[in-house]
């Protein structure tokens, strides 16, 4: 039989050709699709694993050079993860209160909140009264405040607790509750007895009237076993991050390299420029995205401490607005209401600048967000990013928001890399085919 085509036979295998692979491209992004959807909850462990391992393959490249064999740079780079974590949960277990100072925390938070309101608002005696802020905001602005109060009520069984640590001091070893602390509580308290009376007289009102009074439902006790399950399954999703940093550091290329050589050789240049691109762009997006971190942090740090916060508080709001600056217009937003809840709180202030007091402090705090995310737009990000990220503000808006519906917070996290990544795709691909006279 003769193995020579002629025309026909080669447009048809051609055709035949063409056909095969639109089909199985299809199929195989038909099922990513479902597969990222169906996996979506392991996104962002999974995601954190693999940028973590991209992170370290320079640092598993400098002790290669240093003599180390790949294996023992890795399980070195790991020992120094794992006693980084240990460090960091030591120091986090230092930091969460204990059983009384939650408590008192708890009825600090309240009786400020509600202190800050009525000076803001001019209201007294439960929502009585008001200044014109309050005349015109009023009915949006009291839901929010009565939400809040009732979630930091303290229950009868809390109550009772408090009140057993006020009279036994050292009790279980934990210091007396402060003297002040107990006259919040006993703020709180009359704050309840009066919510309670204005209650009353509303329901007897509404009895009077002929209008059969709103009595509240008890909350069903939450079930402790289904709490455990799913602190136990989101745990478990959390195992796959350090599988998926070990594999990608022992992995030496070989998942680049399979996946290049299932390409046919018609596309293989094309394909191995694409993948450069891509790591070129997602090596300048890291780094400058966390240059970019470290001077909003720093600028946090720095301005708070000037404003009159203390360093330690200072530097515990900069690094949680600067992790946060890693996700746009969310960090400033971390940080301003993580500021704001300080200036709530705090009673006693020592400002290096000598106009700033207690008075004006949650004013001074906004100032500070504004100026540190006006010197992220006009100098952080133009120096520092420069064209990493080179896209339209209405896309970077659009991405973070449509990620946040369809992932939820990995949605909001990965969305502008994700974005980028695709660009470099589209247009790196399009480009090397138009090169090489594909299309």
């Amino acid at each position: 039989m003769s193995t020579y085509l002629t025309s026909e036979e080669c447009l048809l295998r051609q055709r035949r050709a063409t056909i095969f692979y639109a089909t199985s491209a299809a199929l195989a992004l038909l099922a990513a699709v479902y597969l990222i959807w169906a996996l979506r909850a392991m996104i962002l462990p999974l995601m954190i694993g693999m940028i973590m391992a991209y992170i370290c393959l320079p640092l598993i490249g400098y002790l290669k050079g240093k003599g180390f064999s790949r294996f023992w740079a890795v399980i070195f780079l790991s020992a120094m993860f794992c006693l980084l974590l240990f460090s960091t949960i030591n120091l986090t277990g230092k930091i969460i209160p204990n059983q009384k100072e939650e408590l008192e925390l708890q009825v600090r938070v309240r009786y400020k909140v509600n202190e800050k309101f009525d000076q803001m608002m001019g209201t007294r005696n439960n929502g009585r009264g008001g200044n014109l802020f309050y005349t015109i905001f009023g009915k949006e602005l009291e839901p929010l405040r009565s939400a809040l109060d009732s979630v930091l009520r303290l229950s009868d069984k809390e109550r009772e607790l408090f009140t057993i640590f006020h009279y036994n001091p050292n009790l279980y070893g934990y210091a007396p509750v402060a003297d002040r602390y107990w006259q919040y509580y006993q703020a709180n308290r009359q704050r309840d007895q009066k919510e309670a009376e204005l209650q009353a007289e509303k329901q007897a009102q509404e009895k009077s009237s002929g209008v059969t009074p709103h009595i509240p439902q008890p909350e069903g006790r939450k079930s402790r076993g289904s709490l455990l399950l799913l602190v136990f399954n989101a745990l478990s999703l959390w195992l796959i991050t350090p599988l998926v940093f070990l594999i990608l550091l022992f992995d030496d290329g070989k998942l680049k390299r399979n996946l290049v050589q299932a390409v046919p050789n018609r596309y293989f240049e094309v394909t191995l420029t694409v993948f450069d691109s891509i790591n070129e762009a997602l090596g300048r997006y890291l780094r400058g995205t966390a240059i970019e971190c470290f001077l909003v942090g720093t600028s946090f740090t720095l301005s708070l401490f000037l404003v009159g916060l203390e360093m330690q508080w200072a530097a515990t709001i900069g690094v949680i607005a600067g992790l946060a600056n890693a996700i746009p217009f969310l960090g400033p937003v971390i940080g301003l209401l993580v500021g704001i809840l300080y200036a709530i709180l705090t009673e006693q202030i020592t400002p290096i600048l000598p106009f700033i007091n207690e008075g004006n402090l949650l004013l001074a705090i906004i100032a500070v967000v504004a100026l540190v995310q006006l010197a992220d737009n006009a100098i952080f990000q133009p120096y520092v990013l420069g064209s990493a990220v080179n896209l339209h503000p209405l896309v970077v808006i659009v991405g973070v928001m449509g990620g946040a519906v369809i992932f939820s917070f990995a949605g909001m996290l990965f969305a502008i890399p994700a974005i980028m990544v695709i660009k470099v795709v589209v247009t790196t691909m399009f480009r090397q085919l138009r090169a090489y006279y594909i299309i």
